[in-house]
């Protein structure tokens, strides 16, 4: 069934049966939705109030939705297709975004502490100031992401994407990026004290300035990584690969380079 844009939001909860696919009209902006009337009565005040609390939004089509400072705290948004979304501002502490596409969506300012975002996709996001403490993000997506002086701080990012991130003046202090990717990152004056990068790509990265105090580097990939007055105080480095890195003394390490790059 279609509900059309003239027809009211209050009542399209009387036209659906369990199950059916209907598409839900705000405005001018119609939301696909495929569930029950309880979970459309939930996405009916989210689009309507901007608040839905502990609400069931599980694989919710909100492509391009604006939600500016939505209070969604421990709401179910597993597999929810956010897309573009305007979420700037917005409550999500302990809400569950696992496998949600977050692609391109706004979430600066946004409160996800504690948050759930196992398997999502947030590349070319804007999380700028935004907050991540002890989030869940494990094997996510934030490749090409921007999120200058956001905080990370106890986030679990276990083997998560973050080519490209621009994470300029974060904290991701005491973070977990174990196995994770941040080839070409853009680090510079971020603190990671106590940050663990074991086994992480970080080929590329630029961490000048950086304060990685106290943190754990052990097996990582320093391959033309940039450490140009970066603080590494207490640092650990067994196992890790040094290869045109540029130290925060400016000079190169070449160490683990093959003979062919120590030539060049």
């Amino acid at each position: 069934m279609r509900i059309s844009v003239g027809q009211s939001v209050l009542s399209v909860a009387k036209l659906i049966k369990p199950k059916k696919i209907v598409c839900l009209a705000v405005g001018f902006l119609l939301f696909p939705y495929s569930g029950g009337a309880e979970d459309l009565n939930h996405l009916q005040q989210l689009l309507i109030s901007r608040e839905c609390i502990g609400c069931n939004l599980q694989g919710a089509v909100l492509q391009g939705a604006s939600l500016y400072g939505a209070e969604l705290a421990r709401a179910s948004l597993q597999e929810a297709d956010l897309r573009e979304a305007v979420l700037a501002a917005s409550n999500l502490r302990l809400a569950n975004l696992a496998r949600a596409d977050l692609s391109d969506a706004s979430l600066a300012q946004a409160n996800l502490t504690e948050a759930i975002l196992v398997g999502s996709r947030l590349s070319g996001a804007s999380l700028n100031k935004a907050t991540f403490t002890q989030a869940n993000l494990q094997e996510a997506d934030l490749s090409g992401a921007t999120a200058t002086e956001a905080i990370f701080r106890e986030a679990d990012l276990t083997g998560a994407n973050l080519t490209e991130i621009s994470l300029i003046q974060a904290n991701v202090g005491r973070a977990t990026l174990t196995s994770a990717n941040l080839t070409e990152a853009d680090l510079f004056a971020t603190g990671f004290a106590g940050t663990d990068f074991t086994d992480a790509n970080l080929s590329g990265a630029d961490f000048s300035n950086a304060r990685i105090i106290r943190a754990t580097l052990d097996g990582a990939d320093l391959t033309e990584t940039v450490l140009i007055n970066a603080k590494l105080d207490g640092s650990t480095f067994e196992g890790a690969i040094f290869c045109r890195t540029i130290m925060p003394d400016r000079t190169q390490n070449d160490r683990d380079c093959p003979e062919s790059l120590r030539s060049q």
